[in-house]
C-alpha cells in the first residue's frame, strides 16, 4: 500500500513538473499596441502615431511600450545587466519586428514622436528608399547602443515629425 502511494505522488509530481516547464510561456512576444489608450514607459506621452514605436520585453516577461524607437534605446540602455526582447515597428507597415533584424534610419531634424529621428523597417530596400527622400542615414543598432551620446545628439525637440 504504501509503495503505491509513493508510485502515485511521483507519477502527480512528475506531472505537474512538467506541466510547470513545458506549458507555453504566456507572456511572449510583442502584442498589438493600442494607439491613443496607451503610454510610452519612458517618456509617458500618449501613444498615438504608429510606425514609430517598439516594445520591450524583460526577463520576467513584463511587456513594456514606447511612442518613439529613441525612446525605446533609452529604455534598453538602463536595463544594463540584461538584454531585453526588443521589436520595433516597421515605419512601412506598422507591424512589429524584432529590433535586431531591422533597418535603422536616422533622419535629420528629429522628426518623430520624441524628436530622436530613428525610424524603423523590416525591408532594407524601404529604409534606402527613405533615407534617401528624407536625407537619412543607415545607423548600426550597435552604434547606438555603444555611443549613448549619439543617441542622444540624434534627438531634437521641437522639429516636425516625418509623415508616413
Amino acid at each position: 500500500m504504501k509503495r503505491l502511494f509513493v508510485a502515485s505522488a511521483t507519477v502527480v509530481a512528475a506531472g505537474i513538473l512538467a506541466v510547470l516547464f513545458l506549458w507555453p510561456r504566456a507572456n511572449a512576444g510583442p502584442e498589438p499596441i493600442a494607439y491613443g489608450r496607451e503610454a510610452c514607459a519612458q517618456c509617458r506621452m500618449l501613444i498615438t502615431q504608429p510606425g514609430f514605436g517598439g516594445e520591450m520585453r524583460d526577463h520576467r516577461g513584463v511587456l513594456t511600450k514606447y511612442d518613439d524607437v529613441g525612446c525605446l534605446l533609452r529604455a534598453m540602455l538602463g536595463k544594463h545587466d540584461e538584454m531585453p526582447e526588443a521589436w520595433v515597428e516597421d515605419h512601412t507597415s506598422g507591424e512589429l519586428v524584432p529590433l535586431l533584424t531591422a533597418t535603422l534610419i536616422r533622419t535629420p531634424g528629429g522628426g518623430t514622436p520624441m524628436g530622436h529621428g530613428i525610424v524603423a523597417f523590416a525591408d532594407q530596400d524601404a529604409a534606402g528608399a527613405f533615407a534617401a527622400e528624407h536625407g537619412g542615414e543607415a545607423v548600426a543598432l550597435e552604434d547606438l547602443v555603444r555611443d549613448s551620446a549619439r543617441l542622444a545628439r540624434s534627438s531634437s525637440a521641437g522639429q516636425p515629425r516625418v509623415q508616413p
